[in-house]
């Protein structure tokens, strides 16, 4: 960080799109090293809590509230270290509780553009080592005349127009929190739901990002209801079933698992465009929840552990679409499309194993230049929460 006048402190700053997201990416040099300032730093920049943001660079909506630090590989299999950071808009919260897919795809585009690894035409191959989790993410990222590729005719729904296909590869993500593909050994678990007065269940499976999978039926609803339209008492049951799925899997955070609401697939509406999205298009349709919220697209992390839990026979998952081809890419549409993913799931003396998990989205430098961060909110002695990442002290400990 340098300094900028008497009263701010400038930082080099990078926007980038990845997927369906955008992020800030930082260098791990420029951002405080002790924690309790690193969080205020980071609420500043970002300027949060603020349901607009509007004294800092977050967009005021969770897919655009997002940070990532990059720096040197901390391990010999990797080319880059990636630490995902969550800035919640209207708490004073920043969490590295997750991981994030679309902005994994940003992370391999930024190690080739900024010199991290060697390039190779047509395509460099980039090992991500994602500190939130301990894993390390392929990522594939076109390349011609020695620097990455923009253009191209790859289009991902949720994000206008087209661009260079960039591959991902987070076959090697299983148990990325708890160590194992279903944290608690069931491919469903019960669920007494006092909000809803009845129980249900559910099936928890981790890989990339903890998700607990709730078939809409229970819920009283379709599987295809649009961001801003589910009831408030649903949204209360469904933080009922995180917490409640928290502690059967072992998983001490506020954000996970993340709550996914699955139904067979049926015609609904485009979210971004309101065109018609008819049910032939999509195997399944998907609803990802996030502190309430419901993502206006799908998270890569989201769609790799639904892609595995659609394979698992038995699971609420592959009750939905129990005669999808399992050698083919599983459609899952979600509020702005459908996203196609391939995952290759296998039963092994009693216990499932993930042998691959392939998705691909498009991403693009947007901005290069100084973010500029009040030397007083550094200060400041408001009540703010740092959430660790959860392969470090994320899982609950037993004796």
């Amino acid at each position: 960080m340098n300094e900028s006048a008497n009263e701010q402190i400038r930082v080099h700053t990078v926007l980038m799109r990845g997927g369906s997201s955008k992020a800030v990416f930082l260098n791990e040099n420029h951002v405080p090293a002790d924690m309790p300032t690193r969080t205020r730093f980071l609420l500043a920049l970002f300027g949060s809590p603020d349901k607009r943001q509007i004294d800092g660079l977050g967009g005021s909506d969770y897919l655009t509230s997002k940070c990532a630090i990059m720096g040197p590989p901390s391990r010999p299999d990797a080319d880059i270290d990636y630490t995902f950071v969550q800035v919640s808009v209207e708490n004073p919260v920043v969490s590295y509780d997750i991981a994030c897919g679309n902005i994994t795809s940003a992370a391999g585009l930024y190690a080739v553009e900024e010199g991290f690894v060697r390039v190779h035409a047509p395509a460099t191959v980039v090992r991500v080592h994602n500190t939130n989790t301990g894993k390390i993410l392929k990522v594939t990222v076109p390349v011609q005349n020695g620097i990455p590729r923009v253009e191209g005719d790859f289009a991902i729904d949720g994000v206008p127009g087209t661009g260079a296909q960039i591959d991902l590869d987070f076959s090697d993500t299983a148990g990325a929190v708890t160590g194992k593909v279903l944290p608690t050994g069931n491919v469903r678990d019960r669920i007494d739901s006092k909000i809803l007065g009845h129980a249900l269940d559910v099936t928890i499976v981790d890989v990339a990002n903890p998700c607990v999978f709730i078939a809409a039926e229970s819920l009283g609803l379709t599987g295809a209801e649009q961001p801003g339209a589910i009831p408030e008492r649903i949204l209360d049951a469904l933080e009922e079933i995180r917490a409640e799925s928290a502690k059967l899997a072992g998983i001490k955070s506020y954000l996970l698992p993340f709550q996914v609401i699955v139904g067979p697939p049926q015609d609904s509406t485009n979210y971004l465009t309101g065109q018609p999205l008819p049910a032939r298009a999509a195997d399944l349709v998907a609803r990802l929840f996030v502190e309430r919220v419901m993502h206006k697209a799908y998270a890569g992390t989201g769609a790799t552990c639904l892609g595995v839990a659609a394979r698992i026979e038995g699971s609420v998952v592959h009750a939905q679409c129990p005669a999808v081809d399992p050698q083919a890419p599983l459609r899952i549409g979600h509020p702005s499309g459908m996203l196609p993913i391939i995952a290759d799931v296998t039963k092994q003396d009693g216990r499932w194993t993930v042998n691959e998990v392939l998705f691909s989205r498009t991403a693009r430098r947007i901005m290069e230049g100084w973010a500029y961060v009040r030397k007083s909110r550094l200060l400041e002695s408001v009540q703010c929460e740092s959430h660790a990442a959860q392969s470090r002290s994320g899982v609950e400990q037993t004796a």
